[in-house]
């Protein structure tokens, strides 16, 4: 009887080649989509409540539907996709995204533009799901943090040329305008994944779990010309489980310290991040810089963080997750202190704030920002993988609006404050609930958290109508 690692260990043990390099790439594009959204939806709140007559609450409403949908895509995206599997969704997510930006640029009021959006975002939210858990299951172990750190590479580019576009945009066409126009730019990059996710060939790891009999052969047949040979002798399909049954595997007394990390690191991203990612361009203007420059200094913050984005991509399989989540928490209470002794003491100003913003974004975008990809992908069952994408991305999302709105009643001065305790409060729980599992195989990172108890049953099944009846 052959176990997992005979099956999987051309994968596990690969050089990384063009094959991991384009599904990286391909799965980096859906969050290059959704930074695309979420600039756009910085620019329609001034437009949509203009056009459409709306007071400031309903204009926060309907540009939080936006975030909602993602929280909310990403847990029904990860049920669906550990049931139904990683391929389906990964193509065909790409219609649903490029439709609804398209919808949302030619709103006419304000139904039409929150359900859009709310629709929009539900879409991006089952892309993170499909996509991440489909390029885990495929990456090499010892490569796995720097192929899935381009999700958040990508995210960074997308932010970046979306800044220019729009900035480009408001001068050219007006504010007014330029959130339709952007919307619309926002479902090229959709469009264009449908065609690259085409050939894609379904996850192994989800086909054996899932009992896929008649779907096995035809992986193998792909991967064998993606240059991956594995014995088709070495596959022990598994016996399929419900939905429900899905959700035990991820939801158990035993998992209990996966369900706190990968909520801490989603959750504690998001009580952090958001004063230095929305309110920059607010903060500068109240300084006394231009709507021009404003939007110039978000840039260059944007462009530091990349850079830690870049560098957490080149080391985090060498230094480790444990120790790139504890130091990108704790570490980014640095600048924000020396942004809140300058509130008090009256030195502020335009420079500091974006130096500083800037190395915060470096050290918690880049450290924490990025690493937030690796957990949920990593440490969870196959059968589980998507709904544990989704539980992460429940709380980095779902807490976004709940921040924004604390941020704005505390004012900047105790944001500061709050920023650099929680920072710190946030680094000290990681460390204490992370575990490292860098160079690891997946099954390997399963058996750590269970203890050695990671007891599958491996009987061959003879055909896929067994394998459901089972």
């Amino acid at each position: 009887m052959y176990s997992d690692s005979d099956t999987y260990s051309v994968i596990d043990n690969a050089k990384v080649t063009k094959f991991q390099r384009r599904l990286a790439v391909t799965a980096a594009l859906g969050p290059f989509t959704d930074a695309f959204n979420e600039f756009g939806s910085a620019v329609a709140l001034i437009a949509v409540g203009i056009l459409f007559k709306l007071p400031p609450i309903l204009v926060a409403v309907a540009t939080g539907a936006y975030w909602v949908g993602v929280a909310g895509g990403a847990i029904f995206g990860g049920i669906v996709s550990d049931k139904i599997g990683r391929k389906y969704l990964f193509l065909y997510d790409t219609i649903g995204m490029a439709l609804f930006a398209i919808l949302s640029a030619v709103s006419t009021n304000y139904l039409e533009f929150f359900i859009t959006r709310l629709a929009l975002g539900i879409f991006i939210g089952v892309d993170y799901a499909a996509a991440v858990p489909l390029l885990s299951e495929y990456s090499p172990a010892k490569h796995r943090g720097r192929l899935l750190s381009m999700e958040k590479l990508f995210f960074m580019f997308g932010t970046l040329a979306t800044v220019m576009i729009g900035l480009g945009l408001t001068i050219y066409v007006g504010s007014l305008l330029a959130w339709r126009y952007d919307f619309l730019a926002a479902a090229v990059p959709a469009i264009i994944l449908f065609f690259l996710r085409f050939d894609m060939p379904a996850s192994l790891r989800w086909a054996k779990a899932n009992g896929k009999t008649k779907l096995i052969p035809k992986i193998l047949t792909k991967l064998k010309k993606e240059g991956i040979l594995i014995d088709p002798n070495t596959v022990n399909v598994e016996k399929p489980k419900s939905i429900l049954g899905n959700a035990k595997e991820f939801f158990n007394v035993k998992n209990i310290r996966v369900i706190v990390y990968i909520f801490w690191i989603g959750a504690a991203y998001s009580l952090t991040v958001n004063l230095a990612s929305v309110y920059a361009t607010v903060e500068l203007k109240s300084l006394g810089a231009s709507s021009t420059f404003s939007v110039l200094g978000a840039f260059i913050i944007d462009l530091v963080g990349t850079i830690g984005v870049v560098i957490t991509l080149l080391i985090v399989d060498k230094i480790g997750r444990r120790k790139m989540g504890a130091y990108g928490f704790i570490l980014g209470a640095i600048p924000m202190g020396v942004l809140f002794l300058a509130s008090i003491y009256h030195f502020m100003s335009i420079p500091l704030l974006i130096a500083m913003f800037g190395l915060f974004f470096m050290i918690n975008v880049g450290f924490v920002g990025t690493l937030q990809y690796l957990p949920a992908a990593e440490i969870s069952t196959t059968r589980s993988r998507g709904l544990s994408v989704g539980w992460e991305k429940l709380f980095e999302f779902g807490l976004a609006l709940p921040m924004l709105t604390l941020y704005a009643y505390m004012g900047l001065k105790y944001s500061l404050l709050y920023d650099t305790i929680m920072s710190i409060v946030a680094g000290i729980i990681f460390y204490l609930v992370s575990y490292e599992t860098k160079s690891n195989t997946l099954e390997e990172n399963v058996d750590m958290v269970l203890g050695g108890h990671n007891k599958e049953n491996f009987r061959p099944i003879k055909n896929e109508e067994e394998a459901e009846q089972n």
